[in-house]
């Protein structure tokens, strides 16, 4: 039976702009986890995940590991590649070998998930039944919804799609013995030791330059490493997300007006269902008139008036300080709310 423990956060990352965590499970090992903001485009995010060959990163591999492996197969009529990558491991570790298997999709929400395997766990034994199987089920599903009969012209469309599918599987099969092949044959890496990853990227669109990227990923680094070097690997591989993030950092003020001008507004209350309005009746309820004073509290600002009481305390519990500050903004109340000028304008006009 295998042992699962739920993520915990990485420490010494709680404060800091990206989010890590790593849990442990017997059978999986380790996985890791990262969460952040990134002031670009979705588009723009998804696009450096994917160029595992540009200049930037084969330079920064070239730095970190020197001349090892590092090659890119691209598979067009699978939306995927086939990613070769040698990495240098501490001290006197021996070097290991990565053979990843990259796809990619596109949500309906304008997120992108890339996913990531090692070649061995997506070309098996039983693959090419799989593609089969799952092909016709989809093909019949097809047929339903389009209550078309089995006819001759169907039947051909079928076929086809079927050895097309088949014939990828093939042309897959084929590629990964070429790899196997050449890395026999490379010294070098013939010497490391075979390691695999898996997981997925997920970049969520949140404002026209701004996203939320987030990977999750598990890692077998092969043969025996102390568990230090695995916990610090995690955290190496999950700093790409802080290294996105740095990349394309842009003024705070731009990205704060991106986030607002998408803003949407809340509904009046009259849309409210039962649950949301009683939390706002006990939102509301905080202010109403109970018999306790208000405290008044020295204020930082002479433009903002601050006070305090203390609600009752209920049974085996402590009292409860309730806060309150008041103040003049300058602007439009919808612009306050999170909308753009150009919105709240609009809105008062009408």
């Amino acid at each position: 039976m295998s042992s699962h423990t739920p993520p915990s956060l990485v420490q010494g990352t709680v404060l800091e702009p990206v989010e890590l965590y790593q849990k442990y499970e017997d059978d999986s090992g380790a996985w890791g986890k990262a969460v952040a903001t990134i002031d670009a485009s979705v588009g723009l995010v998804a696009a450096w995940l994917w160029e595992l060959m540009s200049y930037e990163r084969v330079n920064a591999h070239l730095k970190k590991n020197g001349p090892l492996l590092r090659r890119e197969v691209p598979l067009p009529s699978q939306r995927g590649k086939i990613f070769l990558n040698v990495q240098k491991f501490p001290g006197a570790l021996e070097n290991r070998m990565f053979a990843i298997w990259w796809t990619w999709r596109r949500e309906t929400d304008g997120s992108f998930i890339f996913a990531f395997a090692d070649v061995d766990e997506y070309i098996s034994a039983e693959r090419e039944d799989d593609v089969v199987r799952l092909l016709a089920a989809a093909q019949i599903e097809r047929r339903e919804q389009e209550g078309i009969t089995k006819d001759s012209q169907t039947v051909m469309r079928d076929n086809e799609e079927l050895e097309l599918a088949l014939h990828q599987n093939d042309s897959m099969k084929t590629c990964i013995e070429e790899l196997t092949e050449f890395m026999e044959k490379d010294p070098v890496v013939a010497k490391a030791v075979r390691a695999s990853t898996r997981g997925f990227w997920r970049v969520k669109p949140l404002a026209s330059g701004v996203c939320s990227a987030t990977v999750v990923q598990q890692g077998r680094a092969g043969g025996s490493i102390p568990q230090f070097v695995i916990d610090m690997r995690i955290r190496k591989e999950l700093g790409v997300a802080k290294r996105i993030q740095d990349k394309f950092a842009r003024n705070g003020k731009l990205v704060d007006k991106e986030m607002r001008d998408v803003f949407a507004s809340p509904p009046p209350l009259a849309e409210l269902s039962e649950e949301q309005m009683s939390v706002v009746e006990d939102c509301r309820s905080l202010e109403s008139e109970d018999g306790r004073e208000w405290e008044t509290l020295a204020s930082p600002s002479p433009f903002v008036t601050m006070w305090m009481k203390h609600a009752p305390a209920k049974e085996n519990e402590r009292s409860i300080a309730i806060g309150k500050a008041t103040t003049v903004i300058d602007c439009l109340v919808h612009e306050a709310a999170g909308e753009s000028s150009e919105e709240s304008a609009s809105r008062v006009a009408r």
